[in-house]
């Protein structure tokens, strides 16, 4: 017989929330829209923190790297731009 869902505490608005039965081990967050956002928002902040991960974006290579790709990509943001308001 499986035990039954207890409620857990938001990380954002701190209130009582009924985690998915799915996802109960990892679900920290409510379903409120504005804790959706910080749920979105600590996300890859909680990746970056991680040893392995934080050179990922820095140090003299990666910014080579998106130095290289801007050259070669020169329209790409005026292209994403006119897209939009194309729909």
């Amino acid at each position: 017989m499986r035990r039954p869902l207890r409620k857990r505490t938001c990380q954002h608005c701190q209130t009582f929330f009924d985690p998915h039965p799915c996802s109960a081990g990892r679900q920290r967050y409510c379903s409120e829209p504005a804790c959706r956002d910080a749920s979105k928002a600590a996300s890859p902040r909680r990746w970056l923190q991680k040893p392995g991960n934080r050179a990922y974006v820095r140090g003299p290579l990666q910014v080579e790297r998106v130095r290289q790709w801007r050259q070669a990509h020169p329209d790409y943001w005026r292209r994403q731009a006119t897209h939009a308001t194309d729909a």
